[in-house]
């Protein structure tokens, strides 16, 4: 049997509080829009802040 990468470091994005990289291990949420793009919320592993990484201003 084959296993699946794990692939938990892979970064999604950065945390729009304080700047830390958010990585795939931290996602709480993955959702589609109404429009089906793909989103995601995570757990900045800086600051405990619920964030959408790939969305950071």
């Amino acid at each position: 049997m084959r296993m699946a990468p794990d692939n938990r470091q892979a970064v999604l994005g950065t945390c729009s509080f304080c700047g830390d990289n958010v990585t795939e291990g931290y996602v709480i949420l993955r959702y589609e829009t109404t429009a089906g793009e793909p989103g995601v919320w995570a757990e900045c592993p800086g600051c405990g802040e619920v964030v959408d990484p790939t969305n950071a201003q």
